[in-house]
């Protein structure tokens, strides 16, 4: 009789402990963090330049994926769905997985000599293993070559 109580009780704890485990991921809900050194928000280039990303993301579980995306940003808000690229607006995008709970991220980004000038949206995604998603939105401009701003 006594056997069989110890053993209920460690099939339960053993039952316990899996589903904690297995379960961990599925119950975070707390957000990544992403912390952006470069480019700065407003930052002006020039067709030509080299964008210098730099950044940090961390998770209190574990991180799975970052995007970064660069879109024409005249005339459109990510709050309302519009959105017109103009024609010939440079874009890009990046999707990387990131792995552990801190990551440390350097990219450099070549804008092409012929992207149109104008305000671009630079944003930053990133997801954890459970699902959760942060962002952050940066505005860059691209300036003719006669302008000496940066």
């Amino acid at each position: 009789m006594m056997n069989k109580t110890v053993f209920m009780f460690l099939a339960l704890l053993s039952a316990s402990v899996f589903f904690w485990s297995c379960s961990s991921d599925e119950t975070d809900t707390e957000k990544p963090v992403i912390e952006i050194s470069s480019p700065a928000d407003h930052a002006h280039f020039h067709p030509g330049d080299i964008i210098h990303f730099d950044a940090e993301f961390s998770d209190n579980v574990g991180l799975k994926q970052f995007k970064i995306d660069i879109h024409w940003g005249e005339g459109h808000d990510h709050k309302s769905g519009q959105h017109d690229d103009h024609g010939h607006a440079w874009s890009y995008e990046y999707i990387g997985e990131l792995y552990g709970r801190n990551k440390h991220i350097h990219m450099d980004i070549t804008i092409p000599e012929d992207a149109k000038h104008g305000e671009y949206h630079f944003l930053v995604f990133v997801t954890d293993k459970a699902g959760n998603e942060a962002f952050v939105a940066l505005e860059i401009e691209i300036e003719d070559d006669h302008d000496d701003h940066k």
